[in-house]
């Protein structure tokens, strides 16, 4: 009887592509004017990739990395917004001295076209 050792190197190698995929919208973001406040916020309601501010915005920003093109609509269903608004609220909550700023629910997609060369989608304020 074999073992198929592959099942999990899909799994790795999506992670990989999301957190490069991270790490190029945090570069675009800061190229952009934004200061990056916080990768992968953690709460017992979920993750949020990116927490950016800018002005007197705190941006809250939903990263996916595909191959593909992608509509958000397609790709962040009900639950997963609940997700990163409650998230965001948990967010503000332990950080008193943001509460006076705006807050905007940003989406970026990341594609690669050729090698380290990615397509950088900003939506901004993709959930009201």
């Amino acid at each position: 009887m074999t073992k198929n050792h592959n099942i999990k190197k899909p799994i790795k190698k999506t992670y990989q592509f999301g957190y490069l995929a991270e790490k190029y919208a945090m570069i675009f973001l800061w190229l952009k004017g934004y200061k990056i406040l916080v990768h992968r916020y953690k709460s017992k309601f979920g993750e949020i990739d990116i927490i950016a501010k800018k002005n007197n915005f705190i941006i809250f920003v939903e990263v996916k990395a595909r191959y593909k093109k992608i509509n958000v609509e397609n790709v962040l269903n009900f639950y997963q917004i609940n997700r990163i608004k409650t998230s965001a609220e948990n967010f503000m909550a332990k950080n008193q001295r943001l509460q006076k700023c705006y807050r905007r629910f940003d989406f970026i997609e990341v594609r690669p076209i050729f090698l380290f060369i990615f397509s950088i989608k900003h939506r901004i304020d993709f959930i009201s």
